[in-house]
C-alpha cells in the first residue's frame, strides 16, 4: 500500500457508533445482572414460594439473566398466582422468591418478582465507571476496527480537481509601481 492512498472514513464512525450502542446494551445487562443501583436497594415487600414451569434466557439483558414463568404462593395466602420470576440462574422445582418495589424514573414504582438469591449492590462510583466505560470502550473498539476495515475497501474515486482560484493582486503592489502610475496619469492630464 502506498502512503498516499486515500481511505473511506465512514466505516470507523459507523462501527464506533454501533459498538457504542452495544456497549450501552452490555452495561444495562451487566448492571441488571449485578443488581447494581445508585439509590438504596429495593426492599422485599412479600416473600413466597414459586413452582417454576418454564425458564428462558432474557434477550433484553444479553441472555445473562433468566425469566421464568411460575405459580407463586405468597406467605399468608392460600391461592397461587401466575408470575414472571427474574433470576441469575435457571430455576427448577420450588424456589423462594421475593416481590420487591423498584423505583423508576417515569413511573413512581414498579414491582418485580425475583429469586431469593438475586444480587443487589448500591454503588454510585461503580455505576458511573461502568456507565461511561462500556460505551467508550465499545466506541474505541469500533473506531479501531473501522479504520482497519477501511483499508480493506477499495480506494474511493478521485475527487475532480478544483479550478485554480485567481489571485487578485493590487494594482499598486509596490511604491515604485504606484509612483510610476501616478506620474504617468499626471503627464496625460497635462500637469
Amino acid at each position: 500500500m502506498s502512503p498516499d492512498r486515500r481511505y473511506y472514513h465512514w466505516p470507523a464512525f459507523v462501527l464506533a457508533g454501533v459498538l457504542a450502542l452495544l456497549g450501552i446494551w452490555a452495561f444495562i445487562a451487566v448492571q441488571h445482572r449485578m443488581g447494581l443501583t445508585t439509590s438504596e436497594l429495593p426492599q422485599a415487600e412479600r416473600t413466597g414460594e414459586a413452582q417454576t414451569q418454564t425458564c428462558s434466557r432474557d434477550p433484553l439483558y444479553l441472555w445473562i439473566t433468566w425469566t421464568c414463568d411460575a405459580q407463586v404462593r405468597w406467605n399468608g395466602e392460600t391461592n397461587t398466582v401466575a408470575e414472571r420470576v427474574i433470576s441469575v440462574r435457571e430455576l427448577t422445582g420450588t424456589v423462594d422468591v421475593h416481590e420487591r418495589v423498584v423505583p423508576r424514573k417515569r413511573v413512581s414504582t414498579a414491582r418485580e418478582v425475583v429469586s431469593a438469591d438475586f444480587p443487589g449492590t448500591s454503588d454510585g462510583a461503580l455505576f458511573f465507571v461502568m456507565m461511561m466505560g462500556f460505551p467508550v470502550a465499545g466506541a474505541a473498539a469500533g473506531y479501531f476496527a473501522g479504520t482497519r476495515l477501511a483499508r480493506l475497501l477499495p480506494e474511493p474515486p478521485a475527487k475532480p480537481a478544483k479550478p485554480e482560484k485567481l489571485a487578485l493582486r493590487s494594482k499598486m503592489s509596490t511604491r515604485h509601481d504606484r509612483d510610476k502610475r501616478f506620474n504617468r496619469s499626471r503627464k496625460r492630464r497635462g500637469s
